[in-house]
């Protein structure tokens, strides 16, 4: 059994409230991306593509920080297509710096979102953004890590959702 098959379940399609990861580059980021899952009740976390089953492959395990109890909730899901087929009732999120991208400070996000990342060195391809429904950008001075544009996405998501509670109740 290769080192990739030891973490990554296979998967056949993303559920609503997941990240999906497109061409990962760097095993670390996958890592730091499940950690953030574990900590912001997010249930699965998916790499598509070739290239992240081989960096994965060359380690002995996907990096990240042994002692958090939530990695249990999280589940690690590969597939070897670019983009996995998506549940029909969620809805897809481009996290991509476009010009016709919602900016994070205004997005207001969906019940059942399914966020989607490109890769470290590159864009999402056009025949993936075909099937998002929405785009937000982070706006930042500079291009954001990927595991840091999660962190926060996943923040602002968590800060909205408390914002809103709070509304209620007045």
């Amino acid at each position: 059994m290769s080192n990739s098959e030891k973490y990554f379940k296979r998967g056949e399609t993303v559920p609503p409230n997941s990240i999906v990861l497109v061409g990962t580059k760097f095993p670390h980021n996958v890592g730091m991306v499940l950690r953030l899952a574990a900590c912001h009740g997010i249930g699965q976390v998916w790499t598509t593509g070739q290239r992240i089953w081989n960096e994965v492959d060359a380690l002995d395990r996907v990096p990240r920080e042994e002692r958090i109890k939530g990695y249990r909730d999280v589940q690690l899901v590969w597939h070897p297509e670019p983009l996995p087929p998506l549940a029909a009732d969620a809805t897809p999120i481009a996290v991509e710096f476009r010009p016709n991208s919602e900016c994070l400070f205004d997005f207001e996000h969906p019940e059942k979102p399914i966020y989607i990342f490109g890769p470290e060195d590159g864009t999402l391809d056009r025949s993936i953004l075909v099937h998002c429904h929405r785009f937000v950008k982070i706006d930042s001075m500079e291009c954001l890590n990927l595991a840091t544009a999660a962190a926060t996405l996943l923040y602002d998501q968590r800060l909205k959702e408390h914002q809103a509670r709070k509304l209620a109740l007045v």
